[in-house]
Formats: C-alpha cells, structure tokens, sequence
C-alpha cells in the first residue's frame, strides 16, 4: 500500500537548548539559511509524501507560521533584486501540504503521545511515515524515501520498517537496539529501548525514521509504557512480536540535533557539502 503522509514529530520541550528555546522551537534553529524543519519536510517531498502532520506544542507558530506565503517579502526581494534570497524556501513552500495539531498534554509524557496526538488525522488502514524533529539524515537519497520504497515492496502481515545504524558500544543504551529473527531479509525480533551494553542484542541503533501500519495505534493504546513514559519503540517492539517488522540501515549518515554539541556538528556536516563554505570551514576547524 503507498505511504502518502508522514508525521514529524516537534512537540518537545527542547531543555538542553535552554534558554534559546524558550521562545524559538528547536525544529526552527538553522541549517545554514533554512531551519531543521525545512530539511525534514524536504526529504518528505524527496522522497514522495506531500501530506505532512507537524505535531506541535504552546509556543511553536513559528512553525506553522514558517510554511505560510510571505507575499509581502517576496515582493520586497523582487524590487530590491535579492530574489535569491528566498530560493531555497520553493524547495518546500507549495509542494507539500503541511497542517499542524496540538499535542494533548493530558497524554503520558513520551515519543508514543506525539503519534497518538495525529491518530485523528491517519485514516483507518492507512501506513504512514513518522519523522523526530531531532533527526537529521545526510544522504544523496531521501531517507524516508528508502524506507518507503522497502515498505511499499512488502506483502503479507507488514507492521513497519524502521531506520537503525550502527552506533559505538558505549552509546547503544541511548538508542534503541534491534533483535533480528531473520537478520538477511532485515526482519526484527524486538526492539530494546535503552539497553546497557551488555543486554544489547546488536548494536544496530534505531532512529527516528519509521514507516508504520495503522495498527501500530492498537499497540500504542494497549501498551507502550516504561515507568510512565509512552514510548514509540515500545509499541513497535510489541508489534514486532506479532506481525512482520524489517530494519534497514539507510545510504546515508544520522545526524542528532538533541544537544547543543550534536546539532553543532550536525551544521558543520551540512556545510561541508556547500562549495561556497568547504575550504572556510577547512580553515576554521584547523585553526
């Protein structure tokens, strides 16, 4: 079945870039001249989802307010000559539709809630993408467009596919580690959140991107909680012991944004990639 809508998930409250995010979401900090948030819904439309649910939170218009027509600047650019200037927003703007819904503050505290939060939105049946606004992925091909290719080849009892690399022993206990059943075909077991190093299965880490069944909203209703906290790869793990859940490692690197250090090095690496920065940068990290 195709995979039309993805959900991105922004509704946390961002403690580690406190206090610029007090007033500014963090899905709307800078890559360059356009925000995290552009770069999500970029590889959306890279890789064929237009119809995109932003799960916000108080305090987030901006990012509503972000893919909304400026035809006052645009016509101020064009009689100044600086059209250029807002190039880079016709990657987006236009080609997607984009809606935003509150997150419930009623729902237990957790990546699940933000999912619960759009359920309204997903009609019965239908699969859908789920994207962490903390998750960037530096690729030639859209991340969430490789998963939805692998989905979209599936047939029988699918539950999901989800993104996983391989991380460092000492970091697996911050992801969630991956069990295979069937390692060749990509098939998973289980799904360990938070694992120590010595209970890790793999060290294949997952990672914010996933495609998902909608029965993936039975399993967040009925399950899900660790000591209070609905988390997404609980649910996914509880599905995975009953219908078909592959991993696929993705041509591409993940970049974090969750701490002020990893979004640093998360800019820097999108830079790189820019002619116009490369021998700059070159520069200024060997200084």
């Amino acid at each position: 079945m195709e995979v039309k809508k993805a959900i991105i998930t922004t509704a946390g409250y961002s403690t580690r870039f406190l206090p610029v995010c007090k007033s500014i979401p963090k899905p709307m900090l800078p890559i360059q001249e356009v925000p995290i948030i552009h770069e999500l819904v970029k590889e959306c439309i890279d890789g064929g989802i237009t119809d995109i649910i932003l799960v916000t939170s108080f305090g987030n218009d901006a990012l509503e307010d972000y893919f909304d027509s400026r035809p006052d600047l645009e016509t101020h650019l064009v009689n100044t000559g600086k059209e250029e200037r807002y190039k880079r927003f016709g990657e987006v703007f236009g080609k997607a539709s984009v809606i935003s819904v509150r997150q419930n503050r009623a729902l237990p505290y957790g990546s699940g809630s933000a999912i619960l939060a759009a359920e309204p939105w997903i009609s019965a049946g239908e699969p859908f993408a789920v994207i962490y606004g903390d998750d960037l992925v530096l690729s030639n091909e859209s991340a969430i467009g490789q998963l939805k290719k692998i989905y979209e080849s599936k047939q029988g009892n699918l539950g999901g596919v989800i993104a996983v690399q391989k991380v460092a022993e000492e970091d697996i206990s911050k992801y969630g580690s991956v069990k295979f059943k069937n390692e060749i075909e990509g098939l998973i077991e289980s799904l360990l959140e938070k694992p120590t190093a010595q209970e890790a299965p793999s060290l294949l880490g997952s990672y914010g991107r996933y495609i998902v069944s909608y029965d993936i909203f039975k399993y967040l209703h009925t399950g899900g909680l660790i000591n209070n906290e609905l988390y997404f790869s609980k649910a996914i793990d509880d599905m995975a012991k009953e219908k078909d859940v592959y991993a696929k490692e993705i041509n591409g690197e993940w970049l974090t944004t969750g701490d002020p250090l990893s979004y640093t090095k998360a800019v820097i690496k999108y830079a790189m990639r820019r002619d116009e920065f490369r021998e700059e940068i070159k520069k200024i990290v060997n200084s």
